[in-house]
């Protein structure tokens, strides 16, 4: 009789954690959302521009859809020379890209993006950041966490010239981003860690020149989508504006960025 006791409490405890909590969360009014991006390879030649403009809807918080935007009207305009790069849907929803011409930023040039959605026009402006070379990549053989892990170290040398910003693409969606406030003009070398490499593994490390806006940008998206403590009761991330704005109603501001960076790339085989 005392084991039935005993174990009647904790069928009790299970019992009660099954129950099913429904959470009303408000809907808000979806956002557009502007990923427009490129990267320019300027020593290559012909120089090489990688990018396009995805256009979205922020969705409910447990939604697991996508939705695209197919029905914009998108351009980009050289402001020095007046020239306009219309972008148009390259045959997936949501992702336009200049198919008609070609375009190829350059340094000193301003350019201006252009969207109209919904009777709204969303403009932003930026200019080539550049960036420096990547010295090397190596494979080092520390450990972060456990044996499995790969260390890959990066080295490159800041422009003495000026102030730098720079965001690492370490490729499998994984970001980096650091300045020279404390290496300017001197060679810069850090360890990356990967948990999950095989050998014979191709990884892709890009440099990308930031400006100052672009950096802050960038760190605060990082620190959002880190892990953090606290579980599912931790406060909800705030939004982040980016440098696009609504110049028809600027209560429906939009998310997103417009970024145009001077980039360069190193490929490693893991060994």
């Amino acid at each position: 009789m005392k084991k039935i006791l005993y174990y009647i409490p904790l069928l009790l405890f299970i019992c009660s954690c099954e129950d099913v909590i429904d959470l009303e969360l408000e809907s808000s009014k979806p956002r557009l959302v502007i990923d427009a991006q490129f990267s320019v390879y300027t020593t290559e030649t012909p120089v090489r521009t990688n990018g396009l403009i995805k256009l979205s809807l922020t969705t409910d918080f447990f939604s697991t859809e996508q939705s695209p935007v197919t029905n914009a009207t998108v351009s980009i305009t050289d402001l020095n020379s007046g020239t306009v790069y219309p972008f148009t849907s390259n045959g997936t929803a949501g992702y336009y890209q200049s198919l008609t011409t070609t375009f190829t930023p350059e340094f000193n040039t301003r350019y201006k993006l252009d969207i109209n959605y919904d009777n709204e026009d969303y403009t932003s402006e930026t200019t080539l950041i550049p960036t420096v070379p990547i010295d090397n990549v190596e494979q080092g053989d520390g450990i972060l966490f456990d044996e499995d892990d790969t260390e890959l170290i990066v080295s490159f040398t800041d422009n003495v010239n000026r102030d730098d910003f720079y965001i690492f693409d370490l490729d499998f969606g994984e970001f980096l981003t650091t300045s020279d406030e404390f290496f300017q003009g001197e060679t810069f070398k850090f360890s990356y860690y990967y948990d999950d490499l095989s050998s014979g593994k191709e990884v892709v490390v890009k440099i990308n020149g930031a400006d100052e806006q672009f950096f802050n940008y960038m760190d605060l998206i990082l620190a959002q989508s880190g892990e953090s403590p606290g579980g599912p009761f931790q406060p909800s991330p705030s939004t982040i504006r980016g440098n696009i704005i609504n110049s028809t109603n600027a209560d429906n501001y939009a998310l997103g960025y417009f970024r145009i960076s001077e980039t360069y790339e190193y490929t490693i085989t893991i060994n």
